[in-house]
């Protein structure tokens, strides 16, 4: 497995990701618009990615085996003062077998070197392996939502986890 900066020639496998993960990614996150599974909507989301990337606001990665993308991990919601989110997913046969925590760890380590002072991340309740992973990379429960969100339409609480870097 090998952790790669997000770049157009990553498309078609990009696409294929999303699409062979797309319901089980939806039960837990809200769905992606529609146009986003076509050639053409999963190049223009990585050219999206790669502006921010430019500005310094964004740094996608996607985690490739045998050629193949098995997760994603982003740093994104750049601030001004040093701090940033993250966000992964990880597809459906890889779960639970410590890629998700190894994403974490990546853009824990990403952040260190790009100078950030604090990670944040954001989860629904219907997630709980993703609150175990963000605990076990030293991420702390920040702020809850009580009812604060829809998803699959039912009312969920949300969570912000954070993580001091420096």
């Amino acid at each position: 497995m090998l952790f790669e900066s997000l770049n157009k020639s990553h498309a078609d496998q990009l696409l294929a990701f999303e699409m062979e993960n797309r319901a089980f990614f939806e039960s837990v996150i809200a769905p992606r618009e529609e146009v986003f599974y076509s050639p053409t909507g999963a190049l223009e989301h990585i050219e999206n990615l790669l502006h921010l990337n430019s500005q310094s606001l964004a740094y996608p990665y996607v985690l490739v085996q045998n050629g193949s993308i098995i997760a994603r991990a982003n740093i994104k919601e750049m601030q001004s003062d040093d701090v940033a989110e993250i966000g992964y997913r990880v597809g459906k046969t890889h779960v639970g077998k410590g890629v998700g925590s190894l994403c974490v760890a990546h853009l824990v380590n990403a952040g260190i070197n790009l100078g950030l002072k604090q990670l944040s991340a954001f989860v629904i309740n219907n997630n709980p392996a993703s609150e175990k992973v963000l605990l076990k990379n030293g991420f702390r429960l920040n702020l809850y939502i009580p009812n604060g969100f829809v998803h699959l339409g039912r009312l969920c609480h949300g969570f912000n986890y954070r993580r001091e870097l420096a």
